[in-house]
């Protein structure tokens, strides 16, 4: 199956630093499309950032299907415009930070979310409190690094072990979900150090997209009635 999946910044220094990492993320039974987007904020950690991002999400949500995609996946763990993706695309649909919610809900009964900036911390609390499960989340923490400075991955990893003890040890989480996509390369020496398990969204989230493909599901038509033919040509216009 093809999956593309969508950095919702158009930094071409994170887009060439970071696309290696996710291409190698394919199997023999995925392969890759990884894009970002071609106008937009360079990251994107606030709501105004969202706005501008938003349509140019749409636009590569949308040409997913003439470029023979099976799914789509938001690589942001904000989920942006996550809910108006899935109004102008015939394949499924789905966002690094929803999926990584889902993932830890299946590994306790709390997790805490750590993130990048306080700016975006009012992101996170509004999606959870729409996808209805704030009362499994112990905390959203922000380790105030911006997503252009998590190219410092030792400084990313000494701020992320910081933040999740105070999440474990005062808030009372027990699995760790990473808040940014751009923290995957931090994952594997962080579940180590903290001995709880550590959520990667976007890699959860390719997973999700394929058992999607793999089992012929994709999001109501109920819920997610297709965007009128003119809404679409201007997405086209872009």
């Amino acid at each position: 199956m093809k999956i593309k999946t969508i950095m919702a910044n158009c930094s071409q220094e994170f887009f060439d630093s970071h696309s290696e990492i996710r291409r190698n993320m394919a199997t023999k039974d995925i392969e890759l499309l990884v894009a970002n987007i071609e106008k937009g904020p360079l990251s994107l950690e606030s709501p105004v950032d969202e706005v501008f991002a938003g349509p140019y999400i749409l636009k590569e949500v949308a040409s997913a299907v003439n470029e023979g995609c099976d799914a789509v996946v938001i690589d942001c763990a904000a989920d942006p415009v996550m809910r108006a993706a899935r109004h102008v695309s015939s394949i499924p649909v789905v966002s690094a930070g929803e999926a990584s919610h889902h993932a830890a809900m299946m590994l306790c009964d709390k997790f805490s979310i750590v993130t990048t900036m306080a700016v975006s911390v009012p992101m996170f609390k509004e999606n959870i409190a729409k996808y209805g499960y704030s009362n499994r989340v112990a905390s959203i923490r922000a380790i105030e690094l911006p997503v252009l400075a998590l190219e410092d991955i030792e400084k990313t990893f000494q701020a992320l072990c910081k933040t999740s003890e105070i999440a474990i040890e005062e808030d009372g989480a027990e699995v760790i979900v990473l808040g940014c996509t751009g923290m995957m390369e931090t994952r594997d020496r962080l579940q180590e150090y903290l001995q709880i398990p550590v959520v990667e969204p976007l890699s959860i989230g390719i997973q999700y997209a394929a058992a999607m493909v793999n089992t012929n599901l994709r999001h109501s038509p109920i819920c997610y009635i297709k965007a009128s033919d003119s809404t679409v040509a201007l997405i086209g216009d872009l």
